[in-house]
This record gives structure tokens, C-alpha cells and sequence, in this order.
């Protein structure tokens, strides 16, 4: 883990994370070398119980509070952002099935007991609601059918871990544009998941479409809705451009800081550099904490994104620079740290903070 003096996301509760992130670093490079699924990463996510972590304790899991669920989010992301964002994914699915189930949905309940007990791997299927326009914003619809329940149409353009899923939360948009959320099982026929996309980053999570062809749901497997706006009907405070988004990329810079730190001794034109780099995470990551512990002063949670999204560009590109041609050799974090922080600019990323980066890059203050 980090050991910037003062940073407040270095000190956990749990000694053993330090030993996750440890073993998540040795394992990410290997990871993203490869096209297959990265079963060592999540394999040492299961054995630290971190796939317990959002489950209530009253359904078999950890139920671990806001501030320390970013926390330790951080910090996976610090060790391996792959690793890091496949939890992102599996754990925005959770929250849903968690805030359903508070709300008294038996069917959300069962899924988190399996969750909990390690049958069940859920992911997310609503960038189609949010943030994604690839195939519209009627991606995947739902039409009533007769008897309760509905018939899905069309496809979750972008599913991480899909192959890996055996449950799917997704968004669907009826005729009216009402939307409904749904937990669907993987085995579900008529639905099919597609190759994984050859991303230029992150590429060993299994990000693909999942198609859906005339997919039956019953009435019991609809988690909320019809609503107009069904995600935030579902919300807890995450989601597109959520403070969980946010700790994943101050978790990356941290590892760049970590590694530019360690190049500052026989470098004297470092020292400057990496101590102002320390003094923007410090003032990023206190004010990441601050938000997820509810404090009045927090920043918002859209002004948080829009600095780590900034910040974990600067970070690892400074790193990048700093290793001169060395980083660019495939064998270097360097080059693979530079091209994850490249992917906070498209993943669930708002309208406005992605106004916020293009004005950035175009030099334009802000207004």
C-alpha cells in the first residue's frame, strides 16, 4: 500500500489488505498481457472475502459502510485496476439487488445469499440507461406480455465480466420510455453474450455485449420500475460518475506516486514535481472521504470524478515521463498505467464531466 505520510486511504481497518494489493500487482501485468479471463486476480479477491464486502450482513456478507467500501476500493485499484474495475461492476449490481431488498424484493434477497455464499457472480447491464450511446437510447427494450412479466429485445452494449456472470441487472426502456430494472439470469434463454471487446486497456475483464432475443421475464424478476428515470429509483449514491468510480482512479494514481517516489532518490529534477503531486492526492483523497462519510463540506461527487479523472491522467503520465523510453516497453507498469487512466475518460463517465475534460484539454476555463 501507500505510505504517503498523512494520506488518509493508507490506513485500513484490516491489515490483510495490504497483502491483497500486494499480490494484485504482481498479478496485473501478466493480466493484461492476456485475451483470457483473469481467474488469479478474482481468485485472490475471493480468497480475501472481498466479494462479501457489499452484502448486508443480515443476507451472509460483510456489509461494509460507505467510507470504508472506497477505502478499500482504492486500494484494489492501487494493486490492479482490472481486478479492481471487475469488482466495480459486480458490486454496482449488488448495491441494486441490496436497495431491493431493503425495499422488501425476496427474489433480491435469495440472489444476495447466493452472492454472499460465493454461488452467485452478478454484474451490471444499464450503461444503455446512463452514459452509453453506441446503440441508442432504446439499446434494449421491454414489451408487457400477458400474465405480468415482460418480453426484452435488443442488447447491453457493454457488460464486464459477461461471460463470467450468473446474473445480469439490467436496464430495459418500454414504448412509453418508462424503464424498468430487472434480475435476469445468464441462463436465461434467448439470452447470448458476445465475444469480449478488444479494448485498448482492461481488456482481461471480459467487457462484451450480451444480446437478448425475445427474453421472457417474469413479474418477480423485476427489481424497480416502470419508472422514467429507474436508476435513480434504484440509487444509493452510486452509479455513473459515483464516488466508487472516483476511488479507483485516486487507487491508480497512488500506485503511479508510489512508483515515481521511488525514482525521486537519484533523481533531483523529481523532488519538486512528486512533492506537489503528493499534496493534490492528499487534498483528492481527503476530500474522496470527506464525501463518502457524508460531511457537509464534502465536494460533490461530480466535481470529485472530474479532478481523479484530471489527476490520474497527470499522475501516471507523469511516471510515464519520468521513465523516459523505458516506459513505454510493454514488460513496464508505465505504459499499462498511462492506458488504464486513459479509460475514467469513457467509463460511465457523465455528460458534464466529460465536457469538463474536453474544455480542459482545449485550454478553456472553466465556466
Amino acid at each position: 500500500m501507500t505510505d504517503f505520510t498523512g494520506d488518509p486511504l493508507s490506513t485500513l481497518s484490516d491489515p490483510g489488505v495490504a497483502e491483497l494489493v500486494g499480490r494484485l500487482a504482481e498479478l496485473d501485468g501478466p493480466a493484461d498481457a492476456s485475451d483470457e479471463w483473469p481467474g488469479a486476480l478474482w481468485s485472490a479477491l475471493e480468497g480475501f472475502g472481498v466479494p462479501r464486502w457489499p452484502v448486508p450482513a443480515s443476507h451472509g456478507g460483510d456489509g461494509l459502510d460507505r467510507a470504508t467500501m472506497v477505502r478499500r476500493e482504492a486500494g484494489l485499484a492501487e494493486g490492479s485496476l482490472t481486478a479492481a474495475f471487475i469488482f466495480s461492476q459486480f458490486n454496482a449490481a449488488t448495491r441494486r439487488l441490496v436497495t431491493a431488498a431493503d425495499r422488501g424484493h425476496e427474489g433480491a434477497a435469495r440472489w444476495l445469499r447466493a452472492i454472499a455464499s460465493g454461488r452467485a457472480f452478478p454484474t451490471i447491464g444499464t450503461s444503455q440507461l446512463t452514459t452509453s450511446r453506441r446503440r441508442g437510447r432504446r439499446a434494449l427494450t421491454a414489451e408487457a406480455v400477458s400474465g405480468g412479466g415482460y418480453r426484452l429485445e435488443g442488447a447491453m452494449p457493454w457488460v464486464t465480466a459477461a461471460s463470467k456472470a450468473d446474473l445480469f441487472v439490467v436496464g430495459a426502456v418500454l414504448e412509453d420510455d418508462r424503464q424498468v430494472l430487472i434480475a435476469l439470469p445468464s441462463d436465461r434463454g434467448g439470452v447470448s453474450v458476445g465475444p469480449p471487446m478488444p479494448l485498448a486497456a482492461l481488456q482481461a475483464s471480459s467487457t462484451a455485449e450480451v444480446a437478448c432475443e425475445g427474453v421472457r421475464v417474469e413479474a418477480s424478476e423485476v427489481l424497480f420500475g416502470p419508472d422514467p428515470d429507474v436508476m435513480a429509483l434504484a440509487s444509493d449514491g452510486g452509479g455513473a460518475g459515483s464516488l466508487e468510480t472516483s476511488a479507483l482512479a485516486i487507487g491508480q494514481a497512488a500506485a503511479a506516486l508510489r512508483a515515481l517516489r521511488d525514482l525521486a532518490p537519484s533523481r533531483d529534477d523529481l523532488e519538486e514535481p512528486v512533492e506537489a503531486l503528493e499534496s493534490s492526492w492528499r487534498e483528492l483523497a481527503g476530500g474522496l472521504l470527506d464525501a463518502a462519510e457524508g460531511r457537509p463540506e464534502a465536494p460533490s461527487a461530480a466535481d470529485l470524478r472530474a479532478r481523479a479523472n484530471r489527476f490520474v491522467l497527470r499522475s501516471t503520465h507523469a511516471y510515464l515521463t519520468a521513465r523516459r523510453g523505458s516506459g513505454m516497453l510493454r514488460t513496464e507498469p508505465a505504459q499499462r498505467w498511462a492506458r488504464q487512466a486513459m479509460f475514467f475518460l469513457v467509463w460511465s463517465c457523465p455528460g458534464p464531466v466529460a465536457q469538463a475534460a474536453l474544455r480542459d484539454f482545449a485550454g478553456i476555463c472553466p465556466a
